[in-house]
């Protein structure tokens, strides 16, 4: 039970980076910085690949000593101090990933937001001239960040783990 519980650790570890991570790109949104787009929503990829990667190590960890149980049948099963301990992880986990699919939901709307301001936007009349491909090019730039955040939210499920924490 020590390797689970340290690797819950380590997962919860992970996972909050996640969500600082989003809470970034909320931030660069909020702020309007979309130059920092690119490399936020890099960010935010890296620290979904580490919790996956660490949802794999606990996953195959849970399965060696109990095939198949949730987080909760583990802690059910276990003798003491372990139930008490999982409880706590568990809790801490389901937190943590309500806290990451709201700041993703955030991060999408605010994004939505801004592609349908660029809609909105009207493009100046006769914007094909040269001295207009800066704009055209910033524009395009602006959309396929945004587009970027949608992507990112849209790959943030995590269905594994919630099924671990059922």
């Amino acid at each position: 039970m020590e390797r689970v519980a340290s690797i819950l650790e380590r997962e919860r570890e992970l996972l909050e980076s996640l969500l600082f991570k989003l809470v970034e790109t909320r931030l660069i949104l909020q702020a309007n910085e979309l130059r920092f787009l690119g490399r936020a929503t890099g960010e935010v990829d890296l620290a979904r690949t580490r919790c996956r990667e660490i949802d794999l190590v606990r996953a195959a960890t849970v399965d060696a000593h109990t095939p198949g149980a949730s987080l909760r049948e583990l802690a059910s099963g276990a003798q003491e101090p372990w139930p008490g301990i999982l409880r706590d992880h568990h809790d801490t986990l389901a937190s943590v990933v309500a806290e990451i699919e709201l700041t993703a939901h955030q991060n999408a709307e605010l994004a939505r937001l801004g592609l349908d301001a660029m809609k909105l936007t009207p493009v100046p009349a006769g914007a094909v001239a040269p001295s207009d491909d800066r704009t055209e090019l910033n524009r395009l730039a602006r959309g396929a960040a945004l587009t970027s955040v949608l992507g990112t939210a849209a790959r943030l499920r995590m269905p594994d783990l919630l099924l671990f924490l059922r």
